[in-house]
């Protein structure tokens, strides 16, 4: 019995402690479910996921700029504009073209403390030459070829020219203008828009020469680097239409400062002009830079006595010629038994040399004969005369006078100007010895 009730007494206790423990146990759970649960979630849903979030935002922002600073970004566009910058800066071109015996254009203006890319391409039958002494540039360039140069100079005025013996003295100078406020390349090239003014100037002269009496007209031609007739007469206060083709390769001018006359005359055009003066002398020139200088300079003879224009008087005087030798008569036919006679120097011809051929490019004297060759340089240059077959070298200087006796077998014989260039460039005669 005893021990029945101790039995029983121990089982309430077990049951008890069980229910106690299950009682603790519910009332834990309770209380977790009304606090610690919210925690819980907040620890496992918004901790890690913000921060990995966070994470993720942060490289995604740091990897968008990278992707986008070339086209959005201020910083990184301007980094990306100074190499873009030095681009543009290295690809800004110029062309400067050499020809006999002048650049073209002659002024050249370009942005300072750039990079600019200037092309010489030379179109020339003589090698020429690109320097800026204050720059160091000294660039050679032959006949056909085109060479380049990088220039980037402070702001000034430089000179460039051609190194070319005696080619900077005949007018083949220029000017470089470099100009903090100069954005692009030259307007100047545009230079070669003096035809537009060329154009203009036929359109002035034509209403003149419709409403003037054209019977009177004569004729000026433009070569390089001269004026052919270089010394013109016409009636006094009467309209003369002057016709001003340019037989030259390069552009060129019909000037006389005093009637108010000034004309360009792109290669290979004719411009007219209609002259009215009082009797007197006229200088005419061209006032392209440095072409008055290398001769490009005449005469127009203005009288009251003139009754034709200057190719009557062109053709009047070498009627002269022949009308004079007619009384004289005896005197070329003892001359030519002297000559037969291979006796002396009676026989003399001359060839002019300018700048850059001779005149006249073709000669002929008679064969086993003395015959003084007198070559002035009417050039402001120095010039050469050669006939190689005959061991003829002579140089002349600017403003001299060569002479040679040459006494030569039957024959054709080339005489040439032996100055660099000056041979390529057409400075080239033909002797006929017969």
């Amino acid at each position: 019995m005893d021990a029945e009730v101790q039995l029983n007494r121990n089982g309430v206790r077990r049951t008890g402690v069980m229910t106690a423990v299950a009682s603790f146990a519910l009332v834990v759970l309770t209380a977790c479910g009304a606090g610690g649960t919210e925690e819980v979630h907040e620890d496992v849903t918004r901790v890690p996921i913000a921060s990995d979030a966070a994470v993720q935002a942060t490289r995604e922002t740091a990897n968008a700029p990278a992707a986008t600073p070339g086209t959005e970004s201020g910083t990184p566009v301007a980094g990306a504009t100074a190499p873009a910058g030095g681009e543009p800066a290295a690809t800004m071109t110029v062309d400067i073209v050499a020809h006999d015996i002048f650049f073209e254009p002659s002024e050249v203006t370009i942005p300072a403390n750039t990079d600019v890319t200037v092309n010489l391409p030379n179109e020339g039958a003589a090698p020429h030459n690109f320097s800026i002494d204050a720059l160091g540039i000294d660039v050679d360039i032959a006949a056909g070829a085109t060479e380049h140069v990088v220039i980037n100079a402070p702001a000034g005025e430089y000179e460039f020219y051609c190194n070319v013996p005696g080619h900077k003295e005949a007018g083949m100078v220029g000017t470089l203008t470099v100009s903090e406020n100069a954005t692009a390349p030259p307007a100047a090239e545009a230079a070669p828009a003096g035809s537009p003014a060329a154009q203009a100037a036929p359109a002035a002269a034509s209403p003149a020469t419709t409403g003037a009496a054209a019977a009177q007209s004569v004729e000026v031609v433009a070569y390089d680097i001269y004026f052919e007739p270089k010394e013109v007469t016409i009636p006094a206060n009467t309209d003369v239409t002057v016709m001003l083709p340019n037989d030259g390769a390069a552009p060129h001018n019909f000037s006389i400062d005093e009637l108010g006359i000034d004309i360009d005359i792109a290669p290979g055009e004719t411009q007219e002009t209609v002259i009215n003066a009082p009797p007197g002398e006229y200088e005419f020139y061209c006032n392209v830079p440095g072409h008055k200088e290398a001769g490009m300079v005449g005469t127009l003879i203005v009288t009251e006595g003139a009754a034709a224009a200057a190719p009557a008087e062109n053709g009047s005087e070498s009627a002269t010629t022949p009308a004079a030798a007619a009384p004289t008569g005896g005197t070329p036919a003892t001359g030519s038994q002297d000559q037969a006679a291979g006796q002396g120097s009676s026989e003399a011809v001359e060839v002019d040399a300018r700048d850059i051929f001779f005149e006249p490019d073709e000669l002929s004297i008679p064969a086993d004969t003395d015959v003084t060759v007198h070559i002035p340089n009417e050039g402001v240059t120095l010039h050469n005369f050669s006939i190689d077959e005959l061991r003829v070298d002579i140089d002349i200087d600017p403003g001299a006078t060569g002479e040679a006796v040459i006494n030569a077998p039957a024959g054709e014989y080339e005489y040439y100007c032996n100055v660099p260039g000056h041979r390529e460039a057409g400075m080239v005669g033909t002797l006929t010895v017969g």
